[in-house]
């Protein structure tokens, strides 16, 4: 199956197209001029759709991906609120827009198309909104407000709207600044990355008699318990066999691997791996073979091999990328 990587480049205001070949080696096969300062990116599969966000106007950009992964500007809207995080409901006829520098959320209708239109509800006044995600088993959304040290949740009504669940907030430890979400792929938890303080929490999901209840039954440093002054953690991501977890830190310059026990899924620090400067970004492809890291100062690539057995990462190559490289996706081709 071929795969592309997709990388935005924010001052270079442009998005790459990367062909990623079975030997973990790649291409540049497109650069896409944007004009503008381009953030979060992310992708709609089944409709073979890419969305931006921009500086500019804060726009969300819709490109079609065809055949060969080449995008193709279709449509252009601006939010009230500049994007930091773009997801999507599990049916794909909704967009969520976490707007940091606005402190809200934006929910938008995606037509049969998968084209957004204007607002059908703005959440305002969560402080340092910076990443929402659709739990799609209990159909509940959690938003993370990193300058509040909470996550929100809201379930999802049938037309869209979101409401307050019966617990309404999860509150992390103070100043540690709550960034980025990951959901185990088959089990009742999920896992935070704190920006401030290099923790990663996990949680655990009970529904008991139709009520969801979140629970903190982890907190864990990144650097294996040995704390350190700063921190500027990043991005976390699970492989899809849901036995290893990665997270990164911009500060340290490292992605640490963590085993995930199979009966608590609690995470077991393993190992920390130097790597590109300012790793803000990272992912990982669908078969689990490698993780990908976008170094925002260093303007490069890094592509890692994962061991199936142990989840250890060697590194295969690195590759000069556009100016400040800070979100990376990689994508399936039918």
């Amino acid at each position: 199956m071929k795969k592309v990587i997709y990388i935005s480049n924010s001052d270079s205001q442009s998005i790459e197209v990367w062909n990623l070949y079975n030997n973990g080696s790649i291409d540049l096969i497109q650069k896409v001029e944007i004009y503008s300062q381009v953030q979060p990116i992310n992708i709609i599969k089944n409709k073979k759709l890419l969305y931006a966000g921009i500086s500019k106007d804060n726009q969300i950009i819709t490109f079609n991906i065809d055949k060969n992964g080449y995008l193709n500007k279709q449509h252009a809207i601006s939010f009230p609120g500049k994007a930091n995080y773009l997801s999507f409901d599990q049916n794909k006829k909704l967009l969520f827009c976490s707007s940091y520098h606005s402190n809200t959320l934006i929910v938008s209708r995606l037509d049969k198309n998968g084209i957004p239109h204007n607002p059908i509800q703005i959440i305002c006044n969560i402080q340092g909104c910076h990443a929402a995600k659709v739990n799609y088993k209990y159909n509940v959304l959690f938003v993370t407000s990193l300058k509040e040290d909470c996550i929100y949740l809201y379930y999802l009504t049938d037309f869209g709207i979101l409401k307050n669940t019966e617990q309404k907030i999860l509150y992390t430890q103070k100043q540690s600044g709550p960034r980025h979400i990951t959901f185990h792929p088959n089990q009742d938890f999920f896992y935070t990355i704190n920006e401030l303080n290099g923790t990663v929490d996990v949680w655990k999901i009970d529904n008991t008699k139709n009520t969801i209840q979140v629970k903190n039954i982890q907190n864990i440093n990144i650097t294996s318990n040995k704390l350190l002054k700063n921190y500027w953690s990043s991005d976390i991501h699970l492989t899809s066999c849901g036995r290893f977890l990665y997270v990164s830190d911009r500060y340290l310059n490292i992605i640490s691997l963590f085993h995930i026990d199979s009966d608590n899924k609690k995470i077991i620090f393993i190992k920390s791996y130097p790597t590109e400067l300012q790793p803000r970004s990272f992912c990982i492809d669908p078969d689990n073979q490698y993780l990908i890291v976008a170094g925002e100062k260093s303007n490069r690539l890094a592509i890692y091999d994962i061991c199936k057995n142990t989840g250890e990462l060697n590194q295969l190559n690195t590759y000069d990328t556009g100016h400040r490289p800070i979100w990376i996706l990689v994508h399936s081709l039918d």
